[in-house]
């Protein structure tokens, strides 16, 4: 009998310890990563234009992104969206050259994953002078970008 009790004690007493130790790492969260954009806000047709992020988490630069993908697509048209990679340059900095198309209004998605954090900010881009009663609200859902990403 005092054998079984022993071992209960002895058992409650590894059950107490391997609680202590499921409650280690629930400090501090860690700060969110940030996208900056670089890239100019105007460009003309037909220029080549630098698609540039920063990424930051705290201070910190970013060096380690899993992912930079820059989705660029003219207003109205999501569904042509093109999936372009970013890479990465220094001081958190990713970018990609691309070719501005016809004059339009241009939504520019940096989809970024970078130390188990997702974040997708998104700037506009006029190219040439385009005719207001040409540009659409983006309404698109990210959702279906991601579709488009694979993930």
């Amino acid at each position: 009998m005092k054998k079984w009790i022993a071992l209960m004690l002895l058992m409650l007493l590894l059950a107490a310890c391997g609680e202590e130790d499921s409650s280690a790492g629930t400090g501090e969260m860690p700060q969110e990563v940030e996208v900056e954009f670089n890239t100019e806000e105007t460009a003309d047709p037909g220029e080549e234009v630098l698609l540039s992020a920063t990424v930051t988490q705290g201070s910190e630069a970013v060096e380690d992104a899993d992912e930079v993908v820059f989705e660029v697509w003219q207003s109205g048209a999501r569904e042509n969206s093109e999936m372009l990679e970013g890479t990465h340059t220094q001081g958190g900095v990713y970018e990609h050259a691309w070719t501005a198309g016809e004059e339009g209004l241009y939504f520019i998605q940096a989809h970024t994953t970078a130390r188990r954090m997702h974040v997708m900010p998104k700037m506009e881009l006029t190219v040439g002078n385009p005719d207001p009663e040409t540009i659409v609200p983006d309404d698109s859902e990210d959702a279906d970008a991601m579709e488009k990403m694979g993930h």
